[in-house]
């Protein structure tokens, strides 16, 4: 990677965090943005949703490939996937190697098909009437092939400019960056001329091997900015010329396309990159390496090659950038406006499309694009007590107390590094901490008496939380003066909801130390308001992994928690009680939206 990713999981994946994604989405439509990449509702997915990953992966595997230079090479002979050889092959141009490599299409193409299947098995929310076969086997044909001509097409551009200005010190040492491009084999290789020779083709495939995401490496390879508020995971980078071209990887059609979200994408990684330079875990180059004089997506459905324009005012860019963050920390579901008739063009979360419950897609499906509804039309009344309506969950809360103990930064039961206290107040106290990484980094300041104003009351693990970010402040007590203050030992920590599920989702991998970790996820909406309910590790149940969009569940004594400005209830399996009342399928359909 070319800069080392923060020491963290992927549960710090921070929902204010900038990315290229949140920043397409923000342009196309900050509502659509605040409900899926904010709030983190789902959609049903679709096979070419985890298709285009495992794309990347097989390209990526084809580039890593290391010809031998004089034994050639056995037909179908793969090391992304066993596979059956054949024939051994003599490879004396790139020509013959382009020949060698299409011999591979067909067990990597087999392999693609056995990850999509297996993928779309793991999904718990399929679209309707959709499924892996649908992706016919010639498209992704089409696909291997055009990555292999793509890259192919790079290393004879390299072999007509004689290995580029990197070639002997590529003969001397082997790749010379940092972070080298991934390959099969470890080392510089055998195939190397001697100095001044002319380059060789095999000489032209090592020089020209993009960086790209390491299909070996199972956790996320991203790009993280210094100050921690922006992160990206481009898919290549081409450094053979002495500058740099920025590629992303898309497993469909160019031609006929809009290719504006794509824009966008590129050009944050352009800026990027450019910040990340000199990033303190950036690993040393042995040479030097030129500025980002190229922006462009590879297409493998057809093989077209777009070509984004690049940023006109770098420097103006990151301010530009900061302040975007700054709007997407401050948005809140009372932005959002459910009960807006109309569309508007002012405030935070405002379009000139949609309104109220109704999103717009537009412009990536176009203008004729019908509006669509995440959050669904309620039918039923909420429940009534001991239920809390979720729009009046506990929200902010005012406490005096003695700040002591301070602590961190620390692991959070997110994987993000906080920092945080201990509040006493008498014989009470509790944990008091960040929300998130960097959310309020002024709390060491403070020891002794103060006041601490709109922090989020929580729990974990039996034990009170308070959460500070961008809307809470500490004061003195003088400054308090006449300000309601709540009782520590009276801060609610537990809620009971009822509601509907209207999207659901699960994550599993491995963190940063080596450990499993596992999540499952649902959205729950009474027609008052929106929460997300989350299950952790040995807290998931078979009940709560098997909930379907449309289930009426009620929710007894869950955990209340904070993630990103809102707040989210965790299951505690020992105390937390779920019923679920699944509705028959007829019934689920009237619940759908137009």
């Amino acid at each position: 990677m070319p800069v080392i990713p923060q020491p963290t999981g992927v549960f710090a994946r921070s929902r204010r965090r900038l990315s290229a994604s949140s920043m397409v989405t923000w342009e196309r439509c900050r509502r659509d943005w605040f409900l899926t990449r904010r709030l983190g509702l789902q959609v049903p997915k679709h096979p070419e949703m985890i298709l285009g990953h495992i794309v990347e992966e097989a390209a990526t595997a084809i580039w890593m490939e290391r010809p031998h230079p004089e034994n050639g090479m056995k037909e179908k002979n793969t090391q992304w996937v066993t596979s059956e050889h054949g024939e051994i092959l003599t490879i004396t141009n790139l020509d013959e190697l382009q020949t060698w490599l299409r011999t591979l299409m067909q067990p990597i193409v087999d392999e693609i098909r056995r990850q999509l299947n297996e993928g779309w098995d793991n999904i718990i929310w399929k679209a309707e009437g959709r499924s892996p076969d649908d992706v016919k086997r010639e498209k992704l044909n089409a696909m291997v092939k055009n990555a292999i001509k793509l890259q192919i097409n790079e290393a004879k551009l390299c072999l007509e400019q004689n290995g580029g200005p990197f070639l002997e010190i590529f003969r001397e040492i082997g790749d010379p960056f940092g972070t080298p491009a991934p390959c099969w084999d470890s080392g510089k290789g055998e195939g190397w001329q001697a100095k001044g020779e002319p380059c060789s083709w095999w000489e032209a495939w090592e020089v020209s091997r993009p960086w790209a995401k390491d299909p070996r490496i199972n956790s996320a390879q991203r790009l993280f900015h210094p100050d921690g508020w922006a992160a990206g995971e481009l898919d290549m980078a081409h450094r053979w010329r002495g500058d740099v071209q920025i590629v992303d990887i898309k497993a469909n059609r160019g031609h006929g396309r809009d290719h504006s979200g794509v824009a966008t994408q590129l050009r944050f990684y352009q800026w990027l990159w450019i910040e990340t330079r000199h990033h303190p875990s950036k690993p040393i180059d042995h040479v030097k390496s030129g500025p980002v004089v190229a922006l462009k997506s590879w297409h493998l459905a057809d093989g077209f090659v777009h070509e984004a324009r690049l940023i006109d005012e770098i420097e103006n860019e990151a301010p530009r950038l900061s302040k975007i963050q700054q709007q997407m920390t401050l948005a809140s579901l009372n932005d959002f406006n459910l009960n807006a008739d109309k569309p508007t063009i002012e405030g935070r979360l405002s379009c000139q499309v949609c309104h109220g419950l109704d999103t717009c897609d537009y412009p990536r499906g176009g203008e004729e694009q019908p509006l669509h509804r995440l959050i669904p039309e309620f039918k039923k009344s909420t429940a009534g007590a001991p239920f809390t309506p979720i729009s009046n969950l506990p929200s902010r809360v005012t406490v005096k107390g003695n700040l002591h103990g301070h602590w961190g930064p620390l692991p959070n039961h997110f994987g993000s590094s906080v920092i945080g206290a201990a509040i006493t107040v008498g014989d009470k106290s509790a944990v008091i901490e960040e929300m998130g990484c960097g959310q309020f980094p002024i709390l060491h300041d403070y020891k002794g008496e103060f006041v601490i104003v709109d922090a989020a009351p929580g729990q974990w693990r039996g034990m009170v939380r308070l959460y500070l970010d961008i809307d809470s402040k500490i004061i003195s007590s003088e400054d308090a003066k006449d300000m309601e203050i709540n009782r520590l030992g009276l801060i609610p920590t537990r809620a009971n909801i009822a509601g509907t599920i209207i999207s659901r989702g699960f994550n599993s991998g491995i963190n940063s130390s080596g450990r499993n970790w596992s999540m499952s996820m649902a959205h729950v909406w009474d027609g008052t308001g929106l929460v997300e309910v989350v299950a952790f590790g040995s807290g998931r149940s078979e009940s709560f992994d098997n909930l379907q969009i449309g289930d009426n569940i009620r929710l007894m004594s869950a955990e209340l928690g904070w993630r990103e400005g809102t707040p989210q209830l965790r299951i505690d399996p020992r105390n937390t009680r779920l019923t679920i009342e699944t509705l028959p399928r007829e019934s689920k359909e009237e619940q759908d939206t137009p």
